[in-house]
């Protein structure tokens, strides 16, 4: 593993604490207006992705926050709190993603869907409309793949 310690703290300040932030500052409006939390976390905290680390142990970091606060506020009426999970989506993280020096291309390879296809951002765009939607009024503390069958 090779990343600076001032790296790995960036990730998780970005991703993990502000994160934390904006629920912190959004959980007493929602339970005013009985609205709903989706976290985006990755498909990283639940199938180990090479030489990523501090991202996985960050957006790790994220869906175990989305599912504590998901316990904790569960009888709170109309507040539900999710996360999903994505992978093998086109973004300029994935698009510029620097295979370090050495790597085992195999390894890379299990992260990529049977049918190799990346999909786009409006991808999780849409599941995360519908977990914030009525349709899934039903569905709360859930950490969605939204993977391409990555981990079939």
């Amino acid at each position: 593993m090779k990343y600076t310690l001032d790296r790995w703290e960036r990730l998780l300040s970005v991703n993990l604490t502000g994160t934390f932030l904006v629920c912190r500052e959004s959980i007493s409006h929602l339970l005013e207006t009985r609205g709903n939390i989706v976290n985006v976390a990755s498909l990283a905290t639940m199938r180990g992705h090479p030489y990523l680390a501090a991202y996985a142990a960050s957006k790790g970091g994220v869906v175990g926050l989305t599912l504590a606060l998901a316990v904790e506020y569960a009888q709170a009426p109309g507040l539900r709190m999710n996360a999903v999970c994505p992978a093998s989506i086109e973004t300029p993280m994935t698009c510029n993603f620097e295979v370090p020096e050495g790597a085992c291309f195999e390894l890379l390879l299990r992260n990529v869907p049977p049918d190799g296809a990346m999909r786009g951002p409006e991808t999780v765009a849409s599941t995360v409309a519908f977990l914030a939607s009525s349709d899934a009024a039903h569905v709360n503390c859930e950490s969605l793949r939204v993977d391409g069958g990555v981990m079939s």
